[in-house]
């Protein structure tokens, strides 16, 4: 079995993550004081990079740091790995992981079977609460009162202006290239779940075309949004809500999926 290039994101220094064998991305790092990080840490500013743009992008100024840095260093058949810094791929040998124990249940080789990426279970969206839905979704069931009596009709575009604001999965949808802007609709008008949190298990030769049509897009997006107030949780990191919808989509459409357990870490957390 081949063994797993993990890499982990975090934006903070907690102590747990240094003796877990893996190697950390400092996420947002040009505004961070590096002082306060280990020197052996990667960090997303350094080389080609768009970590000035953290506060809207999240985490995706870390990915676009993998891919025009640190990919470098890998093969075209290399497995990677994405984890967060509460959130880390498991063996589920263990059902009580904490930060003690993580570092001997992270998942280091690629599992058997017929697959080309792994992936968290699923999220599905037909459990969205009656009372959010009234609250926030005023325009959508206006134009489609069926939403609020059958909830099996919450679609990713709708879970989308509901938390993130109105016609924005839309509108960025709009700017998608040709190949992908008719699947990309109805993928998300159409679905009602999708692969959540950017976590993926994946070879660096199936990622560089996701990375190369996901950021020409996400550019495009921020192009188009660039007068809009980006305030807010559901608004700020706007880029890397749509990201995660994109993940899940080209993920879908183009390669062989294998869901997979992940741990997320509950503890209270110091920072270093």
């Amino acid at each position: 079995m081949e063994k797993i290039n993990h890499y982990c994101i975090t934006g903070k220094n907690f102590l747990f993550l240094h003796d877990l064998n893996i190697k950390i991305i400092i996420s947002g790092a040009k505004s961070k004081d590096l002082s306060k990080f280990p020197d052996n840490w990667l960090n997303d500013s350094l080389g080609k990079n768009i970590s000035h743009k953290n506060k809207n992008y999240g985490t995706l100024s870390s990915h676009y740091w993998l891919w025009c840095n640190e990919f470098n260093n890998l093969q075209d058949n290399d497995w990677i790995g994405i984890n967060h810094y509460r959130r880390f791929w498991i063996n589920a040998r263990e059902n009580d992981i904490n930060i003690i124990n993580l570092k001997d249940n992270i998942q280091r080789l690629i599992p058997e079977g017929d697959f080309n990426v792994l992936l968290p279970e699923k999220i599905f969206l037909e459990n969205l609460k009656l009372s959010k839905l009234i609250k926030k979704g005023f325009r959508n069931y206006i134009k489609n009162p069926e939403i609020l009596f059958n909830r099996k009709k919450v679609s990713i575009n709708l879970h989308f202006d509901l938390f993130h604001g109105y016609n924005l999965l839309n509108d960025s949808a709009n700017l998608l290239e040709k190949d992908d802007y008719d699947d990309f609709k109805n993928y998300i008008n159409n679905n009602y779940s999708f692969y959540p949190l950017q976590m993926f298990i994946c070879q660096k030769k199936n990622i560089l075309k996701l990375y190369e049509k996901l950021f020409k897009w996400i550019f495009e997006c921020e192009k188009f949004f660039s007068k809009v107030k980006l305030s807010g949780y559901g608004k700020e990191r706007l880029y890397d809500f749509l990201a995660e919808r994109y993940f899940s989509y080209y993920f879908e459409k183009n390669l062989k999926i294998k869901t997979w357990p992940y741990t997320l870490i509950k503890e209270n957390l110091n920072e270093i």
